[in-house]
């Protein structure tokens, strides 16, 4: 979508093709079976310091429907409230120095650890959390005296729902910038921001006028070394001068023919990328149960909560990194998230579970660790492979992991490809503080 909204502002003819019926694909929408209703395949969540992704979404008219909150609301396993907000007026890294200080979740001597380690984070600057590309975020943990209880209290909520991968097995250079970016750089960066609505009604002014939803892609027309036209699965075939495949890397390695697959040395690591699912929890209760926007618990299972309606009877949990859920039956999981949402929440202790829907996306993203940039392509045509095939998709390198805000960048920079023009905006500027300390 981002890469068919940029090509389409700059005077480009612009054909989509998506083969849902909807568009998002992980990151959208389907009708649930029983009610009928249009749920989303899992709680989608950006942060202030996602400027592209905020980008996009002003782009299609969207910015609207996306409600923030200045609080990250945490909740321990006793269902005590502890929340994350800024100080008003106060630049970044400070301002969340005071709530920081209060946090009552961590024992002071964890809080004074974590402080430690940001400070390093930001000492060593953007460069020096690059130069960590190969080495284990729990590596980098334990060389800064961040004991076991604090990675599983406060790293494990905050990286395992940013990368979908386990704290210490993801490279520490995607873990720092998470905190980099988010927390350290700029005071807008942290703050987060949930969609009103589903995401396939998210999506629903996108604009591109030739937008074919319900299409299946059969195929490549190869002409002499380029991309002629796509054929679809109805036999039509759709000219073209470029084409910008936006599938996952696995579907990929299917649409483009085996011959230039092994050409185009894009595809050469692709097999090596490792996929970790999602799991997305839909739970409506016969009475309300959470008043909270969302919560990010420190005890899992369910790692994030949100609050889905005004009264907060319908509730959507989120298990990242979610491997060893794959293979669970339904009815297992269902009963120990409900027992989790009473033992945290007072209205919920008398509450009925009267719909439990479970979502698992086997092949959410891929897994942020150690060393994976350089299995990660390119976006523009290399040489030997098709000359005008672009990809686009949170695997491709985007200096970024895999998340919604990844996806837009690399559409955008697909966009710049094709076109020679600048799309992908910049981050959110480091105030004098942040840049002081060494944040560059």
């Amino acid at each position: 979508m981002a890469a068919a909204v940029a090509l389409s502002s700059a005077g480009t003819r612009v054909t989509l093709v998506e083969s849902r019926k909807s568009l998002g694909g992980r990151a959208g929408s389907f009708e649930e079976p029983q009610s009928g209703e249009e749920i989303d395949n899992c709680q989608h969540v950006l942060l202030g310091c996602c400027t592209n992704l905020l980008d996009f979404y002003r782009r299609i008219g969207a910015e609207d429907r996306i409600h923030f909150e200045s609080a990250v609301r945490f909740r321990d396993e006793a269902g005590r409230a502890h929340d994350l907000a800024a100080t008003k007026g106060l630049p970044a890294p400070l301002h969340l120095f005071p709530a920081f200080l209060r946090f009552g979740a961590l024992p002071w001597r964890e809080r004074v650890a974590v402080m430690m380690a940001m400070t390093a984070m930001l000492r060593m600057g953007r460069d020096g959390a690059r130069a960590l590309a190969d080495v284990p975020f729990g590596h980098w943990l334990d060389e800064h005296a961040q004991p076991e209880s604090l990675v599983r209290r406060f790293y494990d909520p905050v990286i395992i729902s940013a990368l979908n991968e386990e704290t210490r097995r993801c490279s520490a250079t995607y873990a720092i910038q998470v905190f980099q970016e988010s927390l350290l750089a700029n005071r807008h960066g942290y703050v987060v921001g949930v969609p009103a609505c589903t995401l396939a009604a998210l999506y629903a002014r996108l604009p591109i006028e030739d937008l074919r939803l319900g299409t299946r892609v059969a195929g490549l027309v190869i002409e002499g070394g380029r991309v002629g036209g796509v054929r679809l699965s109805s036999g039509e075939a759709i000219a073209c001068d470029a084409i910008v495949l936006s599938t996952n890397h696995h579907a990929a390695r299917k649409i483009v023919p085996a011959e230039w697959v092994v050409r185009d040395s894009r595809f050469d690591h692709l097999d090596q990328l490792d996929s970790v699912p999602i799991l997305g929890a839909h739970l409506t209760f016969d009475r309300p149960v959470m008043r909270d926007p969302h919560a990010a618990l420190i005890s899992g299972p369910l790692q994030w909560l949100f609050r889905k309606d005004a009264e907060g009877r319908v509730v959507h949990g989120v298990i990242s990194a979610a491997r060893q859920w794959v293979d669970r039956p339904k009815e297992d999981m269902l009963r120990e998230f409900e027992a989790q949402v009473r033992s945290l929440f007072p209205l919920a202790r008398d509450a009925t579970l009267v719909r439990g829907v479970t979502v698992i996306e086997k092949r959410a993203t891929f897994a942020p660790t150690p060393g994976v940039d350089q299995l990660r392509p390119g976006q523009a045509p290399v040489a030997g492979g098709l000359a005008n095939l672009y990809l686009a998709g949170d695997y491709t390198r985007t200096d970024w992991p895999a998340t919604m805000e990844g996806a837009v960048r690399s559409g955008y920079l697909a966009a710049e490809k094709v076109t020679g023009r600048g799309f992908v905006v910049a981050d959110l500027p480091t105030e004098w503080p942040a840049r002081l300390a060494g944040l560059r």
